[in-house]
């Protein structure tokens, strides 16, 4: 059973948003930014908005970004599928749909743009091993401070994978100074996530909490199965510590991941 009292996000006062509307956009602190001299980023499919926000606002920053499936193929076939909704939406007069749908139509000129010395992408699957194209967390920290980074920063999503690559994190965290994760399948997981969120604790608070609403909502926990966890490393919280009592989802902040469905609205209690 899920140990939801022990989600309970910190007060914070500088939170704000980075990435694309709905699907693709996390909270964050302002704080981390400001901090951060490395961006090492797991899972990005075909969506860097969050990475691009993040190099607007800190331009001196090295950001790796992690993803096996990503390839001049993939998105090829995603400018092909873009093309066939953009025809498909303006006949419909799905204006949010088609803009998106528009984006995709230059997907690959965006890649090429926004990949270069500063900013990489890796082939790899962010995994336990490092047999093949996986890759472990400890070996892209290695290659981050290598390049002269020292206060790293992750964001995670990787359909579960979360649950192998988190064990072994407490030996390095030292060198990260906060996380947006999303973790999946947590109500037939529980027991797994919440050692993992126990473990994130002893050296990081949660500062934010976000349900996707694609997911199913379990009937016992009233929580999603997906949610979105954003973290900072102790050392740089100063003031008292508070438990939050904003409302989640925040308004003005959040977004649902799904634009045609409700935010889904998370109790503690």
């Amino acid at each position: 059973m899920l140990n939801i009292k022990n989600l309970i996000p910190i007060k914070v006062n500088n939170l704000i948003r980075l990435g694309r509307g709905n699907d693709g956009g996390y909270i964050i602190p302002k704080s981390l930014i400001n901090n951060c001299d490395g961006l090492l980023s797991y899972g990005i499919n075909k969506d860097w908005s969050f990475e691009d926000d993040f190099i607007k606002r800190k331009k001196n920053i090295n950001i790796h970004c992690y993803d096996h499936t990503l390839n001049i193929s993939s998105l090829t076939k995603f400018t092909i599928k873009s093309i066939l909704l953009v025809f498909l939406y303006s006949i419909i007069f799905d204006r949010k749909r088609l803009k998106k749908s528009m984006d995709g139509l230059f997907i690959i000129n965006s890649y090429f743009n926004f990949f270069n010395k500063k900013t990489k992408h890796f082939k790899n699957r962010i995994w336990d091993d490092n047999e093949g194209i996986n890759v472990t967390v400890n070996k892209t920290i290695s290659k981050i401070l290598s390049e002269g980074s020292k206060n790293i920063f992750i964001k995670m999503d990787i359909e579960g994978a979360e649950f192998k690559v988190l064990k072994n994190l407490n030996k390095i965290e030292s060198k990260i100074i906060g996380l947006a994760i999303e973790f999946h399948d947590i109500n037939v997981r529980a027991n797994e996530f919440n050692i993992i969120i126990d473990s994130l604790k002893k050296n990081f608070y949660i500062v934010h909490i976000h349900g996707n609403n694609y997911s199913k909502i379990d009937s016992i926990s009233n929580f999603p199965s997906s949610l979105e966890i954003t973290f900072i490393n102790k050392k740089l919280i100063k003031e008292k510590v508070k438990n939050s009592k904003e409302k989640y989802p925040i308004k003005g902040l959040d977004q649902p991941n799904k634009h045609s469905k409700p935010d889904i609205n998370l109790n503690f209690n």
